[in-house]
């Protein structure tokens, strides 16, 4: 399901930074980043629509800085404070992550 969600999110929402190595990572894991887009406000949009994500790492979460492993690995201060982490698991299907990405596409749109 991660591997979907990325070529999704790829194919249909521009200037985006996925971070981490795509091949060294946690099965359901994800982590990319939107330019010019708020990450808390792209998380209420989300909650809004019943999605949970994160912004920042799971050692941080309800925190409003940005992931400090970001920042670690080199990613600047404002674009790590636009990214979105995702965790799938194995009840997530198909539809589950087109629900997100059809969300995702109009979020992202309206906050940019």
């Amino acid at each position: 399901m991660r591997n979907y969600y990325f070529e999704q999110i790829e194919k249909n929402i521009p200037y985006i930074k996925v971070n981490g190595d795509l091949e060294n990572r946690l099965a359901g894991n994800s982590n990319i980043c939107f330019r010019g887009v708020d990450g808390a406000r792209m998380l209420e949009e989300l909650d809004q629509v019943g999605i949970c994500a994160s912004s920042g790492s799971a050692c941080s979460s309800g925190l409003l800085n940005p992931s400090h492993v970001l920042l670690a690995i080199g990613v600047p201060n404002s674009l790590a404070r636009s990214s979105l982490r995702v965790t799938f698991g194995r009840e997530n299907t198909k539809d589950d992550v087109d629900y997100l990405v059809y969300h995702l596409i109009h979020i992202v749109g309206k906050l940019r």
